[in-house]
């Protein structure tokens, strides 16, 4: 066991280790240092790559998954240590059981028996070093000892060889990758994902920064940050700052505008909700601009879809025909014709604890809000038809012709034209 002497130089070297400068106040330091002085006895040991042991208990057992390690100095300090951070670890036991051990093994013969009787009571008593070191001296002296072998993790293969689990998978070709065993190219995936979510990070940090210099004497660095921004990995911060900065319209648009030009799946997506979910008519426009470059099949898909009253409000069933007018694709035809006219559902309180009928607004059927109900009244679902004039605009602009709100004749001319692919259209 260490002698005073030996665990203050022991504590001073580990005091000019990195991590050990990064876990404790200056405070702690002192008092460490006091400590020192004094005699102890360790039960576990971290040996740090930055130089130095520390040594104290666990307070958690450490698993091969483990990213940290919480631990107690000897000297009553608990620290929160990076696995990245450690070398090795001794693992010696309580103090107690570390003195039995010295005299049971002084008391054993070195034999198979002797040393396999001894491991096992080092596994009893954690003390994980010393019961390694005496199963490896058993098959030294017995090499095909099977208890051994197993308690060292080795497997008999059909070969007759003896391979441990790490040995087996360094023969299918996998490697370690943070305490699991991976195929290469599934390492180098990996690999290159946590270098992703590193960037994505420090991107999203950056455009959180920026926009707070937007409004500042700052500004104009500001924007040219963010009108330089191509990166994809840089959408996900732009959404957050947008969902953050409702109350600022004007820097909603300004990122609306960087998603546009950035241009991926992720960031057209989100422009086309925008573009019918906005309730404000400058940021609905403003996404549809930054469509238009990106226009193609998917975008008019997602309008169209979004002209159904099973998946939109009245007013969102216009705001996708007006941008499917400015998109004037004449693959959007069929879809405008039906959605001229929409019937939307809407629930309607009705009665009054005196028998009375009062009818108030409820909840539509796509999640308008409506007033709460009284006592004694009951909800009644009603439908309504409603036109829709920019769907009419739409195909106005689109055709160049203008039938109104008379879906029969817009079928029978779009069946003309189109060879009888008017028949595919039906009404609601």
């Amino acid at each position: 066991m260490p002698n005073a002497k030996a665990h203050a130089q022991n504590i001073i070297q580990a005091m000019h280790s990195p991590v050990w400068k990064r876990s404790l106040t200056a405070a702690a330091v002192w008092s460490m240092g006091f400590l020192a002085l004094s005699e102890i006895s360790a039960a576990d040991v971290l040996i740090l790559k930055g130089g130095g042991r520390l040594q104290g208990q666990f307070l958690v057992t450490p698993a091969d998954n483990d990213l940290v390690y919480r631990f107690r100095s000897s000297d009553g300090i608990e620290l929160t240590i990076s696995k990245s951070e450690v070398e090795e670890i001794e693992q010696m036991g309580s103090p107690e059981s570390f003195e039995d051990y010295e005299a049971k093994k002084s008391a054993t013969p070195d034999t198979v028996e002797g040393n396999l009787e001894l491991a096992r009571w080092c596994a009893e008593n954690k003390m994980q070093n010393q019961r390694k070191a005496h199963y490896e001296r058993v098959l030294e002296l017995d090499p095909e000892n099977a208890a051994a072998r197993r308690a060292l993790g080795f497997k008999k293969m059909i070969d007759g060889e003896w391979r441990t689990s790490d040995e087996e998978m360094e023969d299918q070709g996998k490697v370690q990758y943070k305490g699991r065993w991976v195929s290469i190219q599934e390492k180098e995936l990996l690999e290159k994902q946590a270098e992703e979510r590193i960037q994505t990070r420090k991107l999203t940090g950056n455009i959180k920064k920026w926009v707070k210099m937007l409004g500042t004497a700052k500004e104009e660095t500001a924007l040219a940050e963010l009108e330089n921004l191509r990166d994809p990995k840089a959408v996900a911060g732009l959404l957050d700052a947008y969902q953050s900065e409702k109350k600022r319209p004007g820097v909603q648009k300004v990122l609306i505008k960087c998603l546009g030009r950035i241009g991926t799946e992720t960031s057209i997506t989100a422009l086309l909700q925008i573009a019918v979910d906005s309730p404000v008519e400058e940021l609905r426009l403003t996404a549809l601009d930054n469509l238009k470059p990106n226009a193609g099949p998917g975008v008019t898909e997602y309008f169209i879809s979004r002209l159904s009253p099973k998946q939109s409000t009245h007013p969102q069933i216009n705001y996708a025909g007006y941008a499917l007018g400015e998109l004037n694709d004449p693959s959007a035809v069929p879809a405008l014709i039906q959605a001229l006219e929409t019937t939307h559902k809407f629930q309607i309180v009705t009665g009054s604890q005196n028998g009375q009928t009062s009818a108030g607004m409820g909840r539509s059927s796509n999640g308008g809000s409506g007033t709460g109900f009284s006592m004694g009244s009951s909800v009644k679902v009603i439908s309504q038809k409603k036109t829709n004039p920019e769907v009419l605009d739409a195909l106005k602009k689109i055709t160049k012709v203008n039938f109104m709100y008379d879906q029969a004749r817009w079928i029978d001319w779009y069946q003309s034209q189109s060879g009888g692919a008017g028949a595919l259209i039906r009404k609601e």
